[in-house]
């Protein structure tokens, strides 16, 4: 999983894999390490009941997807158009997108 942060918004890119991951009911989840032994997780979870929603604290984020809307999105692909939701902020509101990234792209060796 790939995660961008601008103003206003993030944007959480996966690949085929994970988003059968999601849709077998298990959570993704990108740990970046950091300095003084910190680790920052993002956690995109398939919600079985609900909305969307948005939980933050200083180690992360964890986002909650219907899993109606990911089984949808599933059987668009091929497609570039994913999903987005908007969360009410302290300042106005945060975009958070969801797309599956449907380029082939081989592994590299090194």
């Amino acid at each position: 999983m790939n995660i961008k942060f601008s103003n206003d918004a993030v944007r959480c890119r996966v690949s085929r894999a994970e988003l059968d991951r999601l849709l077998s009911g298990r959570a993704v989840a990108l740990e970046v390490p950091l300095p003084r032994n910190h680790v920052f997780r993002a956690n995109v979870w398939p919600g079985a009941m609900g909305g969307w929603q948005l939980e933050s604290d200083p180690t992360g984020i964890w986002v909650t997807i219907p899993k109606t809307e990911l089984q949808t999105l599933a059987e668009s692909l091929p497609s570039k158009e994913g999903l987005e939701h908007e969360f009410e902020a302290m300042d106005g509101t945060i975009k958070v997108s969801f797309e599956v990234d449907v380029r082939d792209r081989p592994k590299r060796e090194e």
